[in-house]
């Protein structure tokens, strides 16, 4: 095998398969020519690189938290949430999306990369009615929708990455020149979980998040003002510390007086008491799957459509 074959494989190994009609030109013989070829690629991530990152950021996530052991609610959710997944400007995704109730007393919820969602057990019981829950994972979607994550990845730190990956390959044989790249990787990872779990997203892209969930929801047939009812509810709530929502999010109050501004363009939608009833089912636990469908750690996930007990966003 060839120096220029290692370098090819490494590069596909890590998703970087745009970059070897680059590589396989004649005029690439050294380690400074493919580095410099990355370098001047200079191209943004890609849907698949997206991908594969989010899984990564989720896998670190979920080493905080444990899937809540109710297939059913994993189930419900899910259904929920690929049913406003495609009423979203980006209704496929490379892996799909996938929704996941996390059992934790904090108040949030999580957007990854490549449309890896998680939900908290609590914030799920914040929520009144099917539409409210929709608003929810809306917003997490919208998330996901305008790369929210992925953009907190600094381009230089990715640059760089690319170009080590290169060097690696040139200077190592067997899988030590991957585990090294995978080092690098990780410091990706690791800034993103830090800026979705620590820092939280700016103020502007709550508010844009916000925006797009409500158009999102009347796009799939719930209530937009459910969005701001879920603020309201998270407005009256005295106590504020700890990690989660209080500490990534701005104050219910500031996103309420911007999303209502959206809300009042988009038609009213009555919230149907048939969703709301088959929402109190599954929150009382009444409603009960085989245990072979799985807890939901791997969640369900859509690459295009989907269907739910008479489609929840319409009845």
């Amino acid at each position: 095998m060839t120096f220029l074959s290692i370098i090819i494989a490494s590069l596909l190994a890590f998703g970087l398969g745009d970059i070897v009609d680059v590589l396989e030109s004649d005029e690439v013989e050294t380690a400074l020519n493919v580095a410099e070829s990355f370098g001047q690629a200079s191209r943004e991530i890609s849907e698949v690189e997206e991908y594969y990152i989010g899984r990564s950021v989720a896998a670190t996530v979920l080493n905080m938290y444990v899937p809540l052991e109710d297939p059913a609610m994993q189930q419900y959710v899910n259904l929920v949430g690929q049913t406003v997944a495609c009423s979203s400007p980006k209704p496929t995704l490379f892996g799909g999306y996938h929704f996941l109730v996390v059992n934790s007393s904090e108040i949030n919820a999580i957007a990854c990369p490549g449309g890896f969602i998680l939900i908290s057990s609590a914030l799920i019981d914040v929520t009144s009615n099917e539409d409210e829950l929709a608003a929810i994972l809306a917003h997490e979607v919208a998330h996901v929708t305008l790369q929210h994550g992925i953009s907190s990845i600094d381009q230089a730190r990715w640059t760089e990455f690319g170009i080590l990956v290169a060097e690696e390959s040139t200077e190592r044989w067997g899988s030590d020149e991957l585990q090294s790249a995978a080092g690098d990787y990780g410091d990706i990872v690791e800034d993103v979980v830090s800026n979705i779990i620590t820092k939280g997203y700016s103020r502007e892209t709550e508010y844009q998040a916000d925006s797009l969930a409500a158009v999102i929801c009347a796009s799939a047939g719930y209530d937009p003002g459910a969005i701001a009812s879920v603020l309201q509810t998270m407005s009256a709530i005295v106590s504020r510390s700890g990690p989660g929502f209080w500490q990534t999010h701005p104050s219910p109050e500031d996103r309420l007086a911007a999303v209502n501004t959206v809300i009042s363009t988009l038609p009213q939608i009555e919230v149907d008491p048939i969703r709301t009833a088959r929402f109190d089912e599954y929150i009382s636990g009444s409603v009960t799957v085989p245990a072979s469908t799985g807890t939901g750690v791997r969640g369900s996930s859509s690459t295009g459509g989907t269907t739910s007990p008479t489609t929840p966003g319409t009845r």
